[in-house]
């Protein structure tokens, strides 16, 4: 579990706002957005079951007003889904600066986006 406050996750996380589908790379979070876990006082139990809400079938999610939070099998797939959720985060923002809203992937695309990049590995060791 990596727990941070990178610049541009947290700056979405400060919109508690989930990220939508806008590329296939969402996936890589496990499901078809990346959900910001409401917002409640930092160490606090209600946090907690925020995170674990917003966690549910995905090993990553926003925290409202805080940062990020990142679960994998061992330090380095998480320290590397970090970075990629840092990555897709500054996409989605430079997309939100434009003024113009994504073109968003469909649900079904998204399940095969998912299934694809469990079945890839991808930034497994």
């Amino acid at each position: 579990i990596i727990h941070t406050h990178p610049t541009f996750s947290t700056a979405i996380a400060c919109m508690n706002i989930n990220i939508p589908s806008f590329h296939y790379m969402i996936a890589i979070a496990g499901g078809k957005d990346i959900k910001c876990a409401k917002y409640a006082t930092f160490g606090s139990q209600q946090l907690s079951k925020n995170v674990i809400k917003a966690l549910e079938n995905r090993n990553a999610c926003l925290m409202a007003n805080h940062g990020l939070i990142v679960c994998d099998t061992n330090l380095s797939s998480a320290s590397k889904l970090t970075e990629e959720i840092e990555n897709i985060s500054k996409q989605y923002l430079q997309i939100l600066k434009s003024g113009k809203k994504p073109v968003l992937l469909s649900k079904k695309e998204m399940e095969k986006n998912i299934k694809k990049i469990k079945d890839y590995k991808y930034g497994k060791n």
